[in-house]
């Protein structure tokens, strides 16, 4: 039979003493103050829902350095929960956004030997409107980093023996090419990448072909996605 022994004074500051069969389950726990308040140990996994403290919502529990709890702040829609390392909670950051993908909708025009920029009219999508698809045609992301940027490209009657190129440019300069020849008279396509530093604010890129065949050709566009342009920022 286990016995309860309290020790204390009027002040309220003591121990309280539980005696159990035997002096090896003796359990003695100490009134902290004196207030009186008792400390009790509370049962593992006892801890429900309800009884924990209201938060803000999206809010994340962690630990910072010293090992107390700590509320990681509610993120904007889109972003991602990053590592910040050891001895700190984590925080939210942006996702693979800015992104777009764009598509070529109808024929255009491409003069021999002249790089024109391809009016990808149509936005597949746009998470952050950085994308003209109207005026300018091109990706002006309003994040700095590092960009993953790809352009898929494909023109008409390509004379036997001669050559296409895609291009991408960055702020107006040619960056990134490939050349893609033509072994009989047919549409030739290609597609070239690259990854870009943009500094989240006058960055732009834009997306070009180039024929040479000696006369006036088409890239073609349906809205098939022969010629698409697409980007998006890269988590690092």
């Amino acid at each position: 039979m286990s016995k309860v022994k309290i020790v204390g004074n009027a002040s309220g500051s003591g121990t309280l003493t539980i005696t159990g069969p035997d002096t090896s389950s003796d359990r003695t726990i100490t009134l902290p103050d004196a207030t009186g308040t008792l400390l009790t140990e509370v049962a593992d996994d006892s801890i429900t829902l309800a009884k924990m403290a209201s938060g803000t919502d999206g809010n994340i529990i962690s630990y910072d350095a010293s090992g107390n709890p700590v509320a990681v702040a509610t993120g904007s829609a889109g972003q991602v929960l990053t590592s910040a390392g050891a001895g700190a909670p984590p925080t939210m950051a942006a996702g693979n956004t800015p992104a777009f993908a764009a598509q070529l909708t109808s024929y255009q025009s491409i003069a021999h030997d002249t790089n024109t920029k391809i009016q990808y009219d149509s936005e597949i999508f746009d998470s952050d409107g950085c994308y003209d698809n109207s005026t300018n045609y091109r990706f002006t992301p309003d994040v700095a980093g590092k960009y993953f940027v790809g352009i898929r490209g494909e023109a008409h009657d390509i004379t036997d023996g001669t050559y296409m190129k895609i291009l991408i440019y960055k702020n107006g300069s040619n960056t990134t090419h490939g050349y893609w020849h033509a072994s009989h008279t047919q549409g030739v396509s290609g597609y070239v990448s690259g990854i870009y530093d943009m500094n989240g604010s006058s960055d732009y890129l834009e997306g070009f072909l180039s024929q040479h065949t000696g006369s006036t050709k088409n890239a073609f566009g349906s809205g098939t996605s022969a010629n698409y342009f697409f980007a998006y920022r890269l988590l690092t």
